[in-house]
Formats: C-alpha cells, structure tokens, sequence
C-alpha cells in the first residue's frame, strides 16, 4: 500500500509537472501566436496603406493627364476657331475686293487677294502710319503694272482695318 501510495504520489507530482509545463507552453504559445497575429496585422495595415497611397498617386496622375489632355483639346479648339475667324475675315475681304475693283483683281487668285489683306492688316498691327499703309496700298493692290489709286487704295484700307 505504500508502494501504491508512492506510485500514486509520482504520478500526481509528474502530472503536476506536465500540466505546469504545459501550461507554460501554452503561454509561450499564446504570446507567440499573438505576436504573429500583431505582426501580421501591422503588415497588412501597412500593405493596405500602400496601396491606398499608390490608388491615390494613380488618381492624382489620372487626373493630371485628364486636365492636360482637356487643356489641350481647348487650346486646340480656340485654335480651329481662330483660324476660322481668320480665313471668313481674308474670305469677306476678298469678295469685297473682287466686288469692288474687279480690274485689280482680274488675273489674281484668293491667295494673292488675301496677301494684300494680311499686308495691310500686318501694317496696321504695327501701328504704321495711316497715309503710309494707303502709299503701300497703291503699289500693292496695283494690278498688271498699273498703280491702284490713292483713292482705291484709301477704301481698301477701309475695307481691311474693321477685318483685321
């Protein structure tokens, strides 16, 4: 009976071990398992924070180029635009030239007609004397060696100024 009384001390005492042994590791383990856990919560934090940053440097870019792109498409229209403006002015100024002194234009092409506009209106931008830009006139609406005179050339001038 002492000998069962002993064996039966052993055991508890082993028992008692184990459990406290155990009972350590599971602590150890639990720590570990929660500094994985945290460990692997602050890398998928600061995976998730990354990618919102690259989303955001992506929107930002995204938006840059969009601005971009309508800035240029707008300066590209206003250029069509202007360009319109300008070849309905050289085109309103050659029908009046062709209607009004039919002698100076016999021969002469638009293009030609519409040099004479851009000359004069290049003049008047450069803020050239009046009677000067009308003395040019005379020489350059002239037509096969024959002057325009200084009175054509003064309505020419008119017609031009308001176009240009």
């Amino acid at each position: 009976m002492k000998t069962a009384a002993a064996v039966l001390a052993a055991s508890a005492i082993s028992l008692a071990l184990v459990g406290c042994t155990s009972s350590n590791d599971d602590e150890s383990t639990t720590t570990t398992t929660t500094g994985n856990a945290l460990d692997r919560a602050s890398a998928a934090v600061s995976s998730a924070a990354e990618a919102a940053q690259g989303a955001v440097s992506s929107a930002q870019s995204a938006a840059q180029g969009a601005v971009s792109s309508a800035q240029s498409a707008a300066s590209s229209l206003a250029d069509r635009a202007t360009g319109a403006v300008d070849a309905i002015q050289a085109g309103t100024f050659t029908a009046a030239f062709r209607a009004g002194y039919p002698e100076l234009a016999e021969g002469r092409d638009d293009a030609a007609i519409e040099d004479i506009y851009a000359q004069t209106c290049a003049a008047i931008d450069q803020n050239i004397d009046e009677s000067t830009v009308i003395a040019e006139l005379e020489v350059r609406a002239g037509n096969n060696g024959t002057l325009a005179t200084e009175q054509q050339a003064k309505q020419i001038y008119n017609i031009a100024k308001p176009l240009c």
